[in-house]
């Protein structure tokens, strides 16, 4: 099977050494609660999303989930990006976790330990992780699932 540029650039802009600091960021911005690392595997299929990208880009302290979710066109297709993210999701919080950048509780909640490595990092993705994490304040885990029409992972 012969790859294309193309192919080979998608898959250095989808590495995990670039999108871990990207969960670092989300992290870094969000206040630790119960069983919140389950947020992680949201953070990579909506920031990466580019429908979604003007209302990020908008995002102020005012903005929800409720607002958010206000065009269902923004979320179209989660469930195949959260498959397509998954594998991507677990090597990136093993690197951070192996850098001890960030601390898993015993009550699954994540913790930033460092300053973000931003040296391999899309800085356009690092602040909408910053907003999302902005977006998603004042929810719970549940919660947010249970809006975004998610199940289960």
């Amino acid at each position: 099977m012969s790859k294309t540029a193309a192919d080979h650039i998608y898959t250095l802009r989808r590495t995990p050494f670039a999108l871990a600091p990207v969960i670092h960021s989300f992290y870094d911005h969000w206040d630790p609660t119960e069983k919140d690392i389950l947020l992680s595997y949201l953070v990579l299929p909506l920031i990466t999303y580019k429908p979604l990208h003007p209302f990020l880009h908008n995002a102020k302290r005012n903005s929800s989930l409720r607002t958010m979710m206000q065009d269902q066109s923004r979320v179209l297709g989660l469930e195949l990006r959260i498959e397509e993210f998954k594998s991507i999701t677990h090597a990136a919080l093993l690197i951070l976790r192996s850098e001890k950048s960030i601390a898993i509780n015993d009550n699954m909640s994540v913790a930033p330990q460092s300053k973000i490595r931003e040296v391999n990092a899309d800085a356009q993705l690092m602040k909408y992780a910053r907003k999302l994490a902005v977006v998603f304040t004042g929810e719970t885990v549940v919660s947010i699932y249970r809006s975004l029409g998610l199940k289960s992972l």
